[in-house]
């Protein structure tokens, strides 16, 4: 039997995250491998958990983590892991070759080993850990990932996944909805505006729902239907495909 303990590192490469405790509830976010969390309530099959980066909360299988004690949680978000910056990253580990893919974070990584509590993983494939990631070459990378509501990998991704992806990869932490995200950094004027900006869209009712990341004065970089570069002016995102503009513009605010 597993023993559930307070705290949890994820083991797979990638777990839904759930709204209510069930199959049939909506994905609402997902980990990825090395992702720290605490537990809050525990159960079998479902437990809820909270996100130790965002304290994002939802209910997963309780089968999907490996259990570590406080003082290995505590050491292992006291300071920041290192982060995948590849694609896809093969591992070995107690039950054997998995793969893991770009933003899961690599717990104590020494010398080609990671370590989840007890559990210790080997990197088999060649990666370069000391590489700086640029943030436009990690956007590039998910162009044409196809869009899923709480996606986040190359494998599908919503827009605030992506943008909370890109900038973990490159050192910085945002939360995980776009709403929440727009209350981080500096309001830009529209005149300001620069690569690197995040512009934020309101949906009819005024609320925020979409983000983006500005690629130049013109151009943005946006999960919508797949992860895609569009025009971008002072009305909001252009849809190059649709020939119509899509996403009424909100804020844009500088957070780097």
């Amino acid at each position: 039997m597993i023993s559930i303990s307070d705290y949890g590192i994820c083991n797979l490469s990638i777990v839904p995250v759930r709204a209510e405790a069930s199959d049939r509830s909506e994905i609402v976010t997902q980990l990825l491998f090395g992702d720290f969390v605490q537990i809050l309530e525990k159960g079998e099959p479902w437990i809820k958990i909270r996100f130790a980066r965002d304290n994002y909360e939802g209910w997963m299988d309780f089968k999907q983590l490996s259990y570590i004690d406080q003082g290995t949680y505590e050491a292992g978000t006291a300071s920041r892991q290192k982060v995948l910056f590849e694609p896809i990253l093969e591992l070995e580990g107690p039950k054997g070759i998995q793969n893991i893919m770009m933003g899961s974070d690599l717990p104590f990584y020494k010398d080609g080993k990671l370590r989840l509590g007890s559990e210790i993983y080997t990197v088999l494939s060649p990666v370069d850990m000391e590489i700086v990631p640029d943030l436009f070459e990690t956007a590039e990378i998910y162009l044409n990932t196809p869009y899923l509501w709480g996606g986040k990998s190359i494998f599908g991704i919503d827009c605030s996944g992506l943008i909370q992806l890109v900038f973990k990869i490159c050192g910085v932490d945002l939360p995980r909805n776009a709403s929440e995200q727009e209350k981080i950094g500096n309001t830009i004027s529209f005149s300001d505006r620069k690569a690197g900006d995040l512009a934020y869209f309101i949906n009819a009712d005024g609320k925020v729902h979409h983000v983006g990341l500005l690629a130049g004065p013109h151009e943005i970089i946006h999960a919508a239907g797949r992860v895609r570069k569009d025009r971008f002016d002072e009305n909001g995102i252009y849809n190059l495909d649709l020939e119509k503009q899509t996403h009424k513009l909100y804020s844009i605010k500088r957070v780097h």
